[in-house]
């Protein structure tokens, strides 16, 4: 689909809401993916199951690592609160949460971010690395989502 002078793919990322889409511009380099992916976050499951919203974060995880996410909140501040207390050892992540801070004393915004940064820092699109799993449980990526995201309604 064309989306401005941009030829469009649709993602289906369905997972915070049934028929959630993202679009991914390939000669831009960015994707719009909505609620699906926060920096450092991912949206509420209010109508989707793990099993399919880790479908969807992995349709996002498979784009090019230098692509722009540009996500539809600045939750960036609060969700590496979260990010640091679900992955405490992940250096690059505390590295990150140094530059939010700063970035947000000075009132500038901190999206869109990249999915290299994302895949590095974000506990939601790392719910497949063995430490996470071993941390939160779950035998598949999907069930150690589940249990973040359940940790994460409820921090």
């Amino acid at each position: 689909m064309k989306l401005g002078a941009h030829e469009a793919q649709v993602i289906d990322v369905s997972g915070h809401t049934n028929g959630h889409i993202a679009f991914h511009l390939p000669s831009a380099g960015v994707a719009f993916v909505g609620d699906s992916v926060f920096a450092l976050g991912c949206g509420r499951m209010f109508e989707g199951e793990p099993q399919q919203f880790w479908a969807s974060l992995s349709r996002i995880k498979a784009l090019p690592p230098e692509t722009l996410l540009y996500c539809a909140h600045e939750y960036t501040a609060s969700n590496a609160k979260f990010a640091l207390h679900a992955d405490p050892d992940n250096m690059a992540l505390a590295a990150y949460a140094d530059e939010i801070a700063a970035k947000r004393a000075r009132d500038e915004w901190t999206v869109p971010t990249t999915l290299e940064r994302e895949l590095a820092t974000n506990p939601f699109l790392r719910a497949d690395d063995p430490a996470l799993m071993a941390k939160w449980g779950g035998s598949a990526p999907h069930e150690t989502f589940a249990a973040l995201r359940a940790a994460k309604d409820n921090f």
